[in-house]
């Protein structure tokens, strides 16, 4: 196990914001984390897991443990004429994976096309894109108790997913470190191409016959067209999450804002609202404030323009915050990872 003192994580984060780790341990394989549980007392320090660092904002300098996951390796581990179990390893880039499965014509991911960060990041945000969520598709996660360094199995109904979170980032957070998840894929001919976007993008690009390779292809194509590239642009993606609220709060919304974006949700009688659309109405799309700002295209993206530091991007992220709920009496919540001192998000 390699354990490295002061250490920069500017290049470790897609926000390009410069923090020192006061100790970093890069983890390549899964006994070297068995190793650091058992060795390492987190208890007075503190510890930040982190993956492709795509999903994190750091405020100031850590002062911990940052114990980054660097596990690799993808396998079919079962497959039939109609399913196939692919295990990848939590520090796998996760659009990698994607790849490995379209290019195989294994469905089930291919809407999750193009999204930053590792899998183990997807695990404990279940990310989701265009109507499908990664909690759909999990059998099981592989996971390395901290407290004893010993191996544990969750099966997909014990991870708790919801609507960005799972047991490893609420009740068990900083509990386990994954290493690795089994997908439960499929190769019969299900699309999901309700969101209009795809609709869309399938019809501009003459797209006819439906795979799992051209829906994947269309979805790169469409968050190239309107997401900024992270080694060009530091950001970590969505900032905030969308709020799900009463139908009635949000039919009185859009009464008096009849272009409010909303989407169906599985909760009876919510609707999950577009946080981008109440950015922009809030008037913040576009605007930009000395090395920090909110990306032109899309309004649900803080960038840092360079030179930035993450407590400009809070304040920045406090402002919209604070405005949208005087405004819409809706609270937005961040999606991003907040590492450092407390803030108002």
């Amino acid at each position: 196990m390699q354990l490295f003192n002061h250490y920069s994580l500017k290049l470790l984060n897609t926000f390009q914001i410069p923090s020192v780790a006061m100790h970093y341990v890069p983890c390549y394989t899964v006994q070297e984390i068995e190793t650091f549980c058992t060795t390492i007392k987190i208890a007075k320090t503190g510890l930040h897991i982190l993956g492709g660092g795509s999903n994190t904002l750091f405020v100031g300098d850590y002062p911990g443990y940052v114990l980054h996951v660097r596990l690799t390796g993808i396998e079919v581990i079962k497959e039939t004429s109609h399913t196939i179990l692919v295990k990848a390893a939590a520090g796998v880039s996760w659009h990698e994976l994607v790849l490995y499965c379209v290019t195989r014509n294994y469905g089930g991911i291919e809407n999750l096309s193009f999204i930053p960060g590792t899998v183990g990041g997807a695990i404990v945000q279940n990310i989701g894109a265009y109507g499908v969520e990664l909690k759909e598709v999990i059998d099981r996660v592989e996971a390395i108790e901290l407290a004893t360094g010993k191996k544990r199995i969750f099966q997909s109904s014990a991870c708790a997913f919801g609507y960005r979170t799972s047991i490893f980032n609420t009740i068990a957070r900083h509990a386990y470190v994954i290493t690795a998840a089994v997908l439960a894929l499929h190769k019969e001919a299900k699309f999901r191409i309700t969101y209009g976007a795809i609709q869309d993008s399938l019809a501009q690009r003459g797209i006819q016959q439906l795979s799992f390779q051209a829906i994947s292809d269309t979805i790169i194509a469409i968050r190239k067209q309107k997401l900024p590239d992270p080694a060009v642009l530091g950001n970590a993606g969505s900032f905030f999450k969308n709020p799900v609220l009463p139908i009635a709060h949000y039919q009185s919304l859009k009464r008096k804002y009849p272009e409010l974006v909303a989407y169906d949700t599985q909760q009876e009688g919510c609707i999950k609202i577009s946080a981008a659309s109440l950015i922009t109405l809030a008037g913040f799309k576009g605007i930009r404030k000395r090395q920090v700002g909110v990306y032109p295209l899309h309004a649900l993206i803080l960038v840092n323009y360079g030179g930035a530091t993450g407590k400009e991007i809070v304040k920045l992220a406090t402002q919209i915050k604070q405005k949208v709920e005087k405004l819409f009496h809706v609270r937005l919540l961040p999606e991003v990872q907040i590492v450092g001192e407390k803030t108002m998000l």
